[in-house]
C-alpha cells in the first residue's frame, strides 16, 4: 500500500512530477521532487519520512523537542536550552515544507524548525537501527595471526599523535593491543597508562603489583591456570580496559590466554539465536568476598552475560567469569534449564582451540585489553614472575579515540 501511494505521490496520476518544492497545511501526504527521494505524510501523532531507502516514523514532540533553532539549543556548548516539559504533548505542526535538502516545521505558536535530511536519517530511530556503534574485527587465531597487526613502539605511543592513532585503531578494531620497548617498572607502565585515560582505582589499589604469593584471595595470585574469563564481572559496572605488563619471569609457562568473546557469541547467534537472547535478558549476580589480611571486600556485580543495544542488537559487553559467578537464584524454575544449555554453548565456543591466541607476555611489552569483549586467561607457570598493571576507566579510552578522529 505504501510503495503503491508513494509512487503516485512522486508521480501524480498523470505521471506528472511535482514541483520542485511543497509546502502546504499539515494534513495530508506530500512529496520533495521524485529526483530526490524522498516523500512524507501525516498521520495522527508522527510524520512518516521516506528519504532515500530510509524510511522514518518520528514523532511530532520528538521534532519539536530536538530543534537546532537558536533559542531551542546551543551549539556552542551542545546543549540542549528547551525545556522538554514544556512542550505540549499533543502537539502538532501546523504546515510542513520540504526542499531538496531540509524538513521545515511550523508549530502552533509560529516557531519554525529546521532539520537537514541526513540528520534525520542519521540521527532518526530508524537511522541508527542500521548504523554499527562500534566497528569491529571479530577475530579467531588464524584470523588475528593473518591481519598481522604490529605492535607500537613506545616512544611513538607517547610522542606521536599517530603513534596514539594506530594503536588506538588496533586496540578499537580488535579489542587488544600491544605496546613494545616499555622499560619494564611499574612506574613506566603507569605512564604508559595515563597516556590514553584516567587510570581506575579499585580495590587492588591504583597501579597492582603482584607475584605468585597468595597475598589476595584471588586464584590470580597463585601459579595455577586461570581460565578464561573476563575481570570484574562483581562490579556493577566491570572495568573497561586492563593493562598487562610482565616486569620478570624466572621459570616456565605462564602464556596468556586470550579469546575474543564477542566472536564465540556470533557464533551463538548465527547457530541459535534463542540462546543468544536468553543470555542477554537473564540477569547473574557475580561475587568477590575476600578476608585474607587487612583486606575486607564483599562485592555485588549484577548483569546478563551478553550486554546488547535494544535498538540494534549490537552487543557491548560480555560479563563472563565462571570463578566469580555467584549462587544462581536470580532466575525461576522454567527458565534456569534453558539458560544453562545457553551458558554452555557460548561455553563451547570459547573453548574452541581455534579461538585462543597465546602470547607470551615478556618484559618490554605491555598488553592493552578490552575487558568488556576479550577473556583473558594463564597456562601454569615455574618460577620468580612479576607482573603489574592497572584498570582504565572506558569512557576516557573512548574519548581520547573520538579526539583523534576515530569512530569509538
Amino acid at each position: 500500500m505504501w510503495c503503491r501511494r508513494l509512487s503516485w505521490l512522486l508521480w501524480g496520476s498523470s505521471g506528472c512530477r511535482w514541483p520542485r518544492s511543497a509546502a502546504v497545511a499539515a494534513r495530508g501526504h506530500h512529496t520533495a521532487p521524485q529526483s530526490l527521494r524522498c516523500a512524507w505524510q501525516l498521520h495522527g501523532d508522527h510524520l512518516e519520512l521516506r528519504y532515500g531507502n530510509t524510511l522514518m516514523r518520528l514523532d511530532f514532540v520528538w521534532l519539536r523537542d530536538h530543534c537546532r533553532s537558536a533559542s531551542c539549543y546551543n551549539a556552542k556548548t551542545n546543549q540542549r536550552s528547551l525545556d522538554t516539559a514544556s512542550v505540549d504533548l499533543a502537539i502538532r505542526p501546523q504546515a510542513v515544507r520540504v526542499d531538496e535538502s531540509t524538513l521545515f516545521l511550523t508549530w502552533p505558536d509560529g516557531h519554525v524548525t529546521r532539520y537537514g535530511l541526513e540528520w534525520l536519517v542519521k540521527n532518526s530511530y530508524e537511522g541508527q537501527k542500521k548504523q554499527v556503534m562500534h566497528p569491529r574485527i571479530l577475530w579467531n587465531a588464524e584470523i588475528y595471526q593473518q591481519a598481522q597487526v604490529p605492535s607500537v613502539d613506545c616512544r611513538s605511543f607517547l610522542e606521536t599523535d599517530e603513534g596514539l592513532k594506530e594503536f588506538l585503531q588496533n586496540f578499537l578494531l580488535y579489542g587488544i593491543a600491544f605496546v613494545e620497548n616499555v622499560t619494564p617498572t611499574k612506574e613506566d607502565t603507569e605512564i604508559l597508562a595515563e597516556r590514553v585515560s584516567i587510570i581506575r582505582e579499585t580495590i587492588y589499589g591504583r597501579m597492582w603489583y603482584f607475584t605468585s604469593d597468595f597475598s589476595r584471595g584471588d586464584t590470580a595470585y597463585t601459579k595455577l591456570a586461570l581460565d578464561r574469563h573476563t575481570d570484574t564481572t562483581y562490579f556493577q559496572e566491570p572495568c573497561g580496559i586492563q593493562v598487562f605488563h610482565c616486569l620478570k619471569h624466572e621459570g616456565t609457562g605462564g602464556r596468556t590466554l586470550l579469546v575474543d568473546g564477542f566472536h564465540a557469541a556470533e557464533q551463538v547467534l548465527r547457530q541459535a539465536p534463542e540462546h543468544f537472547q536468553l543470555l542477554t535478558r537473564v540477569p547473574l549476580k557475580h561475587e568477590y568476598v575476600e578476608n585474607v589480611g587487612g583486606c575486607h571486600n564483599h562485592m555485588i556485580g549484577v548483569g546478563p552475560v551478553l550486554n546488547v543495544y535494544p535498538w540494534n542488537n549490537e552487543l557491548y559487553l560480555i560479563r563472563y567469569n565462571n570463578y566469580d559467578r555467584a549462587v544462581i537464584n536470580t532466575v525461576p524454575h522454567d527458565v534456569v534449564r534453558r539458560w544453562y544449555h545457553a551458558h554452555r554453548a557460548l561455553t563451547t565456543e570459547l573453548r574452541r582451540p581455534e579461538n585462543e591466541l597465546w602470547v607470551k607476555l615478556k618484559p618490554g611489552k605491555a598488553l592493552f585489553v578490552d575487558n568488556w569483549r576479550v577473556l583473558h586467561g594463564r597456562e601454569a607457570f615455574t618460577g620468580y614472575r612479576q607482573l603489574c598493571g592497572c584498570y582504565l576507566t572506558r569512557d576516557d579510552v573512548l574519548n581520547t579515540a573520538r579526539l583523534l578522529g576515530l569512530q569509538a
